[in-house]
């Protein structure tokens, strides 16, 4: 069994020709990569059965984070919701790391995903710590490759 932790998430808080990545951790809970699948679903003439092919993915991320002003992933997030940012000021990109294989030279197996991040929801309940509510939808194929941890380097593959 493989836990939680060894699935990590960097993003980047920088610019694509600059990246910054930082881990996704800090007040994050939960966070999922839903797939989001579509399938075309046929029927034939002699079969007994229906035909289910998966056609497409349109992945996003979506997690709550708490607002943490010394957190540079959540100060990145509070900026695009605080400007109301929207189109491509807010695309970014995210890497996922397969923390729990070998690595080789340090680096770990990834994938990065080039995403449109949404901030839909700002606030929570009364005495609670406020949140963001984010969905980063995935903007086209993942680029598969390796990223380093300690130096944050993401290196796609040959």
């Amino acid at each position: 069994m493989i836990k939680r932790s060894k699935l990590r998430h960097f993003l980047n808080t920088g610019t694509s020709e600059s990246p910054t990545y930082n881990l996704m951790n800090l007040g994050i809970q939960n966070l999922s990569i839903n797939k989001n699948p579509e399938y075309i679903e046929e029927g034939y003439i002699a079969d007994e059965v229906g035909t289910k092919v998966l056609e497409s993915l349109k992945p996003d991320f979506q997690f709550d984070i708490n607002v943490d002003e010394t957190d540079p992933v959540s100060v990145y997030l509070t900026e695009l919701e605080w400007l109301d940012k929207t189109m491509e000021d807010t695309h970014s990109d995210i890497v996922t790391v397969q923390a729990w294989k070998t690595p080789s030279e340090g680096a770990y197996p990834a994938k990065k995903y080039y995403v449109s991040i949404g901030v839909e929801t700002i606030g929570d309940e009364a005495l609670k710590t406020m949140k963001h509510s984010v969905n980063a939808g995935v903007r086209g194929d993942a680029v598969f490759g390796t990223f380093n941890p300690t130096t944050k380097i993401f290196t796609p593959s040959p």
